[in-house]
């Protein structure tokens, strides 16, 4: 479906017509939650939005982009409300996706190949966990290693972020990742090139809006561990300290609040339920999703300014990690 005949959500015009009246709508647990991490409060949200907003239309070298209240936020959460440093994240994110189409520009859940990939069900919404973080259980070895590239998984990954950065409960709350190796085969981990990690780094860490508070991993076998030690070491050391590596998948389900611990791990949570609830929200979306491709930017500038160039991984940080565990 071209772009031109889909219903838009939202508008990418800059004029102040495309403007929302943002209402929090979000339970107490999360004002709560914004007051105390965010510095959010209602004035701090409606002024910080108008500035963020003058400052897109003033911006040259953006020339179409959503201005809504929830997606203005993905970035002034990000950043604690600090408006400048949420325009230039902005502005990151924005050049990476024009920079790399093939990556981020048409992601139909019901295209052929993304449709199978969701229906692997490498990862799962569990829910949000007591303190209103949002709780994912990723599991890698769901992927075929053999049948899609490098590319396409991460087209995959990319398509969740993207889907889930529209919950509010997410941005004000962060991620809670539970990351089980689990039935990996080679294949899964010998397509990935050191410039691939690097620019999916690059979106976990750097060009994303995202919020991790923490990241568990568990069942990492050892011919997976060059290309994972390689990943982690492209990461920025704030998200490098949230991660922790556990021998045993006991370890892991600790990690697990028991109403959201799955039936595979010796909870009661249902994953065949929570991947089809996880489904429907990716489907729901997906116009809002596919929307995104409508902004614009100045390409050339940006790409200037931020030319997301490979460099070299950091071997002594990563290796730290996994030296925890006598693997290497």
């Amino acid at each position: 479906m071209q772009n031109s005949a889909r219903m838009k959500p939202y508008s990418v015009d800059k004029s102040p017509a495309a403007y929302d009246e943002y209402k929090f709508t979000l339970p107490e647990l999360y004002r709560e939650l914004a007051k105390e991490e965010l510095r959010e409060d209602d004035a701090v949200r409606e002024n910080a939005l108008a500035e963020m907003r003058i400052w897109i239309v003033k911006n040259p070298h953006i020339r179409k982009c959503r201005t809504d209240a929830k997606f203005l936020l993905r970035f002034l959460r990000f950043r604690q409300f600090s408006v400048p440093m949420a325009c230039e994240a902005l502005e990151r994110y924005l050049a990476i996706r024009a920079l790399y189409p093939s990556l981020f520009k048409n992601l139909d859940c019901n295209e052929t190949v993304m449709k199978e990939l969701v229906g692997y069900e490498p990862l799962t919404y569990l829910g949000q966990d007591h303190t209103g973080r949002a709780v994912y259980l990723y599991r890698f070895g769901m992927f075929n290693g053999e049948k899609h590239s490098a590319l396409q998984d991460a087209r995959y990954i990319v398509l969740i972020l993207e889907t889930i950065l529209e919950w509010e409960e997410s941005q004000i709350g962060g991620l809670h990742v539970l990351l089980d190796y689990d039935g990996c085969t080679m294949s899964n981990f010998e397509k990935w090139g050191t410039s691939d990690l690097k620019l999916i780094m690059e979106v976990y860490s750097q060009s994303y809006p995202l919020r991790f508070s923490e990241i568990h991993s568990t069942q990492l076998q050892k011919f997976g561990i060059p290309v994972v030690e390689t990943l982690v070491s492209f990461a920025n050391p704030k998200l490098r300290e949230k991660i922790t590596c556990y021998k045993t998948v006991a370890e892991l389900e600790k990690h697990f609040e028991p109403a959201l611990k799955p039936t595979v791990y010796g909870g009661e949570a249902n994953l065949d339920e929570l991947n089809r609830a996880f489904r429907k929200r990716i489907e729901e979306q997906r116009e809002i999703t596919l929307g995104l491709d409508d902004m614009e930017i100045d390409v050339e500038h940006y790409a200037a300014v931020w030319a997301f160039e490979e460099s070299s991984p950091t071997d002594e940080i990563s290796g730290a990690l996994f030296k925890q565990l006598n693997i290497m």
